[in-house]
């Protein structure tokens, strides 16, 4: 299931249409800082650099050829886990969320106001919430997947 994971992701184009669950930044900071929520910032590292990354998020772009294989591996290190998406507005959390629960992965939630916001909300920089550079973010990826 988790290899079909890094196949879709790699090739798939179809557009996704599954429902997944919303979460406002507020909450995903907060379920974050209470262990609650790994969050998981989706972007690209340019986008990173210019606004920094949500503090305790894990920097993981989509726009590589080996982004299904890390998820897998973030996936596997954490199976209990609950894991949230965070974009710039919402556009690409919705979409690689829908893909992963197309897949059975499910529970995956979507902080589909993003970095920057949209109609659902704020996004997490204007609402005052913490950021870190990207290479803090970056780190912790690579640690969540070695513990």
């Amino acid at each position: 299931m988790r290899f079909a994971l890094a196949m879709v992701l790699a090739v798939s184009a179809q557009v996704a249409v599954a429902e997944t669950a919303i979460l406002s930044a507020p909450a995903a900071f907060e379920a974050m800082q209470t262990g609650d929520l790994i969050l998981i910032d989706i972007r690209t590292p340019e986008e990173w650099a210019v606004t920094g990354v949500a503090q305790g998020a894990l920097a993981l772009t989509m726009h590589t050829s080996d982004f299904g294989a890390k998820l897998t591996a973030l996936f596997s290190a954490h199976p209990n886990a609950t894991f949230g998406l965070i974009c710039a507005t919402g556009g690409r959390t919705g979409y690689v969320a829908s893909v992963l629960d197309q897949n059975g992965i499910t529970g995956v939630v979507d902080v589909s106001e993003g970095m920057l916001g949209n109609t659902r909300g704020a996004g997490w920089i204007a609402q005052g919430l913490p950021v870190v550079t990207a290479d803090v973010a970056i780190g912790a990826y690579a640690q969540m997947i070695s513990e």
